[in-house]
């Protein structure tokens, strides 16, 4: 094992390490250490991912190797690490994600440099409010680590899934919320709303809407927990299929068990025939996502709105790329110069010559 590895994993097993020490202070009734440690942990996850890219993306400013393996460097905040994330490795925070982290970050501060009432006593509803954060950011967290950032984190996987295992008991200060609000939940189930099991706190409270073919946003009324949803009738059983953050998801019938990626979802949602007289009239059907590189999975809903169905980005218009001339979200101002995701424009093709 190299320098560079043998960092990285400390780098890692030290993220767990505050992990596990977060989940002891909730044990043991200490919410304001708990804070503490579970940011730390989050952070430490986030420059783990910027180093398996590149040890330098955890400096903030000059990086210096020789400073940087005896640990003599400022290293990258919450939201530095966000925009490299995003603009160097391509592998951006949605916004639901980076919302819950600085959440906790908020309140991490609060502790260090001032006070929070969650540390004083008797003070049920302050420990039950970070029960439910740390639940949300460990659900997105988890999500990273387990999918999107797997090949990275791989060899942790079997931590992953016990602290995974050991963050699903803190439900039980949860309970109290849920029964107070089994009133309004059944009153809303009345009123057409659709409830399913939240993935995050695990109640039967994440609140859907009824409409079919858009996106929208779900809320779980124990945790808080946001996600962008969509929701469509299988072709092959009719059963509703739902889809959270991104374009992939299996029909939970069992004698179907269709499976979805974002290119097909594309396609259901997408009328031919009106996707044909709007190419007639010279109107903007589809394109490419610039946030997530999705080709082709930006579409127009029956809201009027351009969704990417990869990652659930919501557009007000696309535009042509000035060199290969495909559809993409974002400014497309520069790309006869540098092209889009899908081409190199100008630059691109002189850089052989």
């Amino acid at each position: 094992m190299n320098k560079k590895e043998d960092m990285f994993n400390r780098l890692v097993e030290n993220a767990f390490d505050f992990l596990r020490v977060a989940i002891d202070d909730l044990n043991n009734d200490r919410p304001k250490y708990s804070v503490i440690h579970f940011y730390a942990a989050v952070e430490l996850f986030i420059k783990a991912r910027l180093m398996a890219e590149h040890w330098s993306l955890v400096v903030v400013k000059e990086a210096d190797w020789s400073k940087f393996i005896r640990g003599d460097f400022k290293s990258v905040a919450l939201t530095e690490a966000a925009k490299k994330l995003e603009k160097i490795v391509g592998s951006k925070l949605s916004k639901e994600e980076l919302e819950i982290f600085e959440k906790v970050g908020e309140h991490r501060n609060k502790m260090v440099h001032f006070f929070h009432v969650a540390h004083i006593d008797n003070h049920d509803k302050e420990k039950a409010d970070i029960v439910k954060e740390q639940l949300t950011a460990w659900y997105f967290l988890h999500k990273k680590l387990s999918g999107q950032w797997k090949d990275v984190f791989s060899p942790w996987s079997i931590r992953i899934n016990d602290i995974n295992e050991s963050l699903k008991r803190f439900t039980k200060f949860l309970i109290v919320v849920f029964e107070k609000l089994s009133p309004e939940i059944e009153k809303l189930k009345h009123q057409g709303f659709l409830f399913r099991v939240c993935p995050s706190c695990k109640f039967e409270a994440q609140k859907h809407d009824t409409g079919q073919n858009i996106v929208y946003k779900s809320e779980c009324m124990v945790c808080g927990l946001s996600e962008q949803c969509l929701q469509i009738k299988c072709p092959d059983c009719g059963k509703l299929v739902f889809f959270e953050n991104e374009g992939f998801s299996t029909c939970e019938n069992e004698d179907c068990g269709k499976k979805f990626e974002p290119n097909e979802l594309a396609a259901i949602l997408t009328d031919d025939d009106a996707a044909y007289r709007a190419a007639k009239d010279g109107d903007d059907e589809s394109g490419n996502c610039s946030d997530c590189d999705g080709y082709h999975t930006v579409i127009k809903t029956e809201d009027d709105l351009y969704t990417c169905t990869c990652c659930f980005g919501t557009f007000g218009k696309l535009e042509h790329c000035d060199w290969c001339y495909d559809l993409n979200t974002g400014d497309m101002s520069h790309s006869g110069i540098f092209g889009c995701n899908y081409c190199e424009g100008l630059v691109g093709s002189h850089k052989d010559d």
